[in-house]
């Protein structure tokens, strides 16, 4: 009983990981900014990226 239950907390933590990532993957871009899903999480990449989270609030609203 207690692996199902296991499992199925398991799955729907996955389903909800998934969720996460597709609703950050569908939010608008800064110019400049390139965001890509792949299957550990979700990839930003642009020039000078680490600075601009942290300057731009942009930015700051993206994980929001």
């Amino acid at each position: 009983m207690l692996e199902r239950l296991t499992a199925r907390a398991e799955a729907w933590a996955e389903d909800k990981r998934r969720a996460a990532i597709a609703r950050l993957a569908g939010q608008p871009l800064p110019p400049g900014v390139t965001a890509e899903a792949n299957e550990q999480g979700l990839i930003l990449s642009g020039r000078g990226l680490k600075l601009r989270l942290i300057r731009e609030a942009r930015m700051w609203r993206f994980w929001r």
